[in-house]
């Protein structure tokens, strides 16, 4: 007797369905656990890291369902939004105090994906939380509008334009030991609210916001496609640490004027053109990917029509590059570097311990009284800015991937250090040969989920995924 066509589905099909129901299922448990385990305490996860270390299914899978926020809020919207206050539940506690601004461009649809450019803004130590409010308005309608919202009304990014930590003690409230973590809370609220490019993502500033955009994006390199410098200020930093990461600057030749010029205002050195001129200098060296604009303007962010009309089209397709080919982590990293924290993370690098050695920094030095407001003219003339270096206590290493599965790695000051491997770098089925400070090592690497899970820790970006850990020891170099 032939079978039937259900006795058929029974016997053949209905299996099929029964594992492929139990894959999900199982699946979908791993991802249950794995966001109990990244929103566990660290002496918490260690009971959870045995149960992921046994997944053997597809961790890109796993990975994409983890990426989606599970209290996102997007809704189809344009045009201004001020005196916004952080909504996602992870966040709203913690920076209750804080608020945001938003530019919206026409068009924008939760359906599809848009690039992010956080703007940080001027003034200083006494700087109202509402004050950012100025970055995303229209300048037709607000006298002190910075002017952007014109320049980026049909294009593919949202503005945020966040209120600097609160510090009265200091005008640099955008370089403080918690602005980092401060801007990672931004960008994951921006993906909270809105469908953001994470590889999209650029960091400008103007004035305060420029000293925190000399600092911050050295910083968070890895975490931008790009960033934009106003009317800024530098003064310590390891070019090298910008590798990878395109820079726009805008800078007026007038921006320092002397007391006593004849129909301007006087203004201190704080922000001298020099500042923009010297980074320009740096970074060609380097040959790093920089666009500079200096103009006939001074310190106002109202004087750079050139530059914004210049920028969206500069910004519009540029993308981070996580697995990019060369990758230069420093740490520490940033406007001090000598009393700056810790930034041990860099795209597929990560310094774990330095030695007790220096390594050159390049610096600003400036000769003469110190800039003040109140300042005479001879003062002004007596002071003279120039490139000096200063040695810090940091590590630095210079890792190339090329292809064959072969990497080449120098290393500074540097006694221990991962690097992190995605199947997009290298081919797990082969040996990794790593030639380290002129010596090779080979290494075996299996891509685990434990792994994938730890990388994203690092910063918690879902675009900073890597499947497979390489810890090395070696000599400070």
């Amino acid at each position: 007797m032939l079978p039937t066509r259900l006795s058929l589905y029974l016997i053949v099909i209905a299996p099929l369905c029964l594992i492929s129901i139990t894959g999900l299922r199982a699946e979908d448990d791993i991802v249950t656990i794995c966001r109990q385990y990244l929103n566990a305490s660290v002496d918490e996860r260690s009971r959870l890291e045995a149960r992921i270390k046994c997944h053997r299914g597809d961790i890109g899978s796993v990975i994409t369902k983890l990426s989606v926020p599970v209290d996102s809020d997007r809704q189809e919207m344009s045009g201004v939004l001020t005196d916004q206050q952080f909504q996602s539940s992870a966040l709203r506690q913690t920076y209750s105090e804080d608020l945001l601004h938003f530019y919206v461009p026409e068009g924008y649809t939760p359906s599809q994906q848009i690039g992010l450019l956080i703007f940080m803004h001027g003034g200083g130590g006494k700087t109202s939380r509402n004050f950012p409010r100025h970055v995303v308005t229209h300048p037709d309608n607000d006298a002190e509008s910075y002017g952007l919202q014109p320049y980026f009304k049909h294009s593919q990014f949202i503005i945020v334009a966040p209120s600097a930590p609160w510090n009265e003690k200091t005008g640099a409230r955008w370089n403080v030991p918690e602005a980092d973590k401060y801007i990672d809370a931004v960008i994951q609220e921006c993906h909270h609210r809105f469908n953001i490019d994470g590889d999209r993502v650029f960091l400008g500033g103007y004035s305060m916001g420029g000293f925190g955009a000399f600092h911050l994006c050295q910083r968070l390199s890895d975490r931008l496609a790009g960033g934009v410098i106003f009317s800024g200020a530098w003064k310590t930093t390891h070019w090298q640490a910008w590798t990878g990461l395109p820079v726009f600057i805008r800078h007026g030749r007038s921006d320092a004027v002397a007391p006593g010029t004849e129909g301007v205002r006087s203004r201190p050195r704080y922000t001298d053109v020099f500042y923009a001129q010297a980074a320009h200098k740096k970074l060609h060296e380097l040959s790093s990917e920089n666009v500079y604009i200096e103009d006939n303007g001074g310190h106002s962010i109202r004087d750079a029509a050139k530059a914004w009309s210049q920028l969206p089209g500069w910004m519009k397709n540029k993308q981070r590059e996580p697995y990019a080919r060369q990758v230069v982590a420093v740490s520490p990293r940033g406007w001090k570097s000598t009393t700056d924290r810790p930034a041990p993370h860099c795209r597929w690098i990560s310094i774990h311990k330095t030695g007790d050695e220096a390594i050159a920094f390049d610096s600003v030095q400036l000769d003469g009284p110190y800039p003040a407001w109140n300042e005479t003219k001879e003062t002004f003339a007596s002071q003279k800015i120039q490139l000096g270096t200063k040695m810090v206590r940091a590590g630095l290493v210079d890792a190339k991937l090329h292809t064959d599965n072969q990497i080449t790695i120098r290393t500074e000051n540097v006694t221990r250090f991962s690097v992190w491997l995605h199947p997009s770098m290298t081919d797990f089925s082969e040996p990794v040969q790593i030639t380290l400070n002129g010596k090779q090592q080979t290494h075996h690497v299996k891509a685990n989920l434990l792994d994938a899970l730890r990388s994203y820790l690092r910063h918690r970006d879902w675009g900073l995924i890597f499947h497979a850990e390489i810890v090395i020891e070696c000599n400070s170099k």
